[in-house]
């Protein structure tokens, strides 16, 4: 484990030291030290102080030696550790090690974790889908079974809907929501201002307002098209989404799983009009450049005029462009079935334990109320406030003094629409790479949408 980043907490100190006396003496000692013993049960013990931001449940008495990891890099990762450092303080008898690993190497810590069953105690995690391989995790039994957290009165009612489905696999909650994001959709008024136009409501106005910043030389998307960028696959889930189902449920994670297919009418008219509305629309460099060189080169310049990305983006986004800005619902598509706000959001961690872990009553007893402490009011203010960092609690409320007026906005949109998932969330590994291949090949203006439809067709399904 020392090619990780492994921090190891205060060591517990303590321990009675007697000194040696005649037999005599002793003797009286213990007959005197037994009889405050009995008196002191009478009393209330001197219990573990309660956490300082914490649940309901009181922790264990006894030393309790917990692993915690989570992916390391940024304010979060730093709250976290503060989080933790402050939860040993009020619980005296907690020891927790850290177990950080960098973003591209804690995918592969855990998985060599749970291969090994040694699967840290608790853990922050992506949401359990195939994609992040926590399907497998549940399988091999490396999970515990959380549903009964969600029956305890601190967690009951407090998240979304949209945050429990996602925790919950084959009727059993496995996670406790961590964070979320959600997909932000902003235009630069300026810009719009300069070229005559009002922020487009409808997919007509969205189609006329990419054209016109086109022709007066802006660039119409700040977005980067290499593999795995975050902003560009959005419209991809906002068009397939309104088109095509299987057996009456709606959406992009059908044909991507495999129950849905590419080439149906319905599959080509979505690719067709998502080819109007991005097809040559992204920067010349898009495919060379990530999102935040993207951001740094063409949105806070002010040579882009439209922006497509998750909230853990709106940071790199400078106060003045951010001040120009506004929030915009992706419009209702021509000829769709499905048409309707939908709102491209999802959890991006989840808090799990081992199962090895929640057997154990007192590791159990302190997970529990660690839980509470990390996702309690407080924690979500810090996190948010501090770190940009999302809990999904349906109580959450934005105060305008502290953030922008733009993210407000945007979480208005946000949660009044139906969820959109990640496009991606349940396809097969061995696609992704030419998915992302030929999808980088669309946005430049190679394939026209049906050509794309059965390239899509052809990855998924080999036909």
């Amino acid at each position: 484990m020392s090619k990780f980043n492994t921090i190891d907490s205060q060591k517990l100190k303590g321990g009675n030291i007697m000194s040696k006396f005649t037999k005599l003496i002793s003797v009286t000692i213990v007959l005197v030290m037994l009889s405050a013993l009995l008196t002191s049960c009478t009393k209330t013990p001197n219990a573990t102080p309660a956490p300082s931001q914490g649940g309901t449940a009181s922790p264990a008495m006894k030393p309790v030696k917990l692993r915690i990891a989570w992916q390391a890099g940024g304010a979060r990762s730093e709250l976290l550790q503060k989080f933790v450092k402050e939860y040993e303080i009020a619980n005296s008898n907690v020891q927790f090690t850290i177990e950080a690993a960098e973003s591209g190497k804690y995918q592969t810590k855990t998985v060599m974790d749970v291969a090994a069953g040694n699967t840290p105690d608790i853990l922050t995690y992506w949401r359990p889908e195939p994609a992040y391989g926590v399907d497998k995790f549940i399988e091999k039994g490396a999970l515990a079974d959380l549903s009964e957290l969600m029956n305890d009165p601190f967690f009951k009612d407090r998240y979304p809907e949209f945050a429990v489905k996602t925790s919950t696999v084959g009727g059993k909650t496995y996670g406790i929501p961590a964070e979320y994001a959600f997909i932000m959709f902003f235009a630069n008024k300026d810009i719009l201002d300069k070229c005559g136009l009002i922020p487009p409501q409808t997919y007509d106005e969205l189609v006329n307002a990419i054209k016109v910043v086109k022709q007066k030389g802006y660039i119409p998307w700040a977005v980067s098209t290499k593999a795995f960028a975050s902003g560009w696959e959005r419209p991809i889930g906002y068009a397939f989404n309104r088109y095509i189902s299987n057996k009456g449920e709606k959406g992009t994670l059908n044909a991507f799983a495999g129950k849905a297919p590419f080439n149906s009418p319905e599959a080509i008219m979505a690719a067709e009009h998502l080819h109007t509305l991005v097809a040559g629309n992204a920067a010349p460099d898009a495919m060379t450049l990530d999102d935040s060189q993207i951001i740094a080169k063409y949105l806070n310049t002010e040579k882009a005029a439209f922006f497509i990305n998750g909230t853990y983006t709106l940071n790199s986004i400078s106060k003045e462009v951010r001040q120009k800005m506004v929030a915009l619902k992706w419009p209702d598509m021509p000829g769709a079935m499905y048409n309707g706000l939908m709102q491209d959001k999802d959890l991006v961690s989840v808090w799990y334990c081992s199962a090895t872990a929640w057997k154990d009553p007192d590791k159990k007893l302190v997970l529990t109320d660690f839980i509470k402490t990390v996702t309690g009011d407080k924690a979500a203010d810090r996190l948010l406030y501090e770190a940009s960092s999302f809990v999904p609690d349906v109580k959450l409320t934005l105060d305008s003094t502290r953030v922008d007026r733009i993210l407000i906005d945007a979480k208005k949109i946000a949660d009044a629409g139906e969820q959109v998932k990640w496009p991606l969330s349940f396809a097969k590994p061995e696609n992704k790479e030419p998915f992302y291949s030929v999808y980088t090949d669309f946005w430049s203006g190679k394939y026209t949408g049906k050509e794309f439809a059965l390239k899509l067709q052809e990855i998924f399904y080999g036909k």
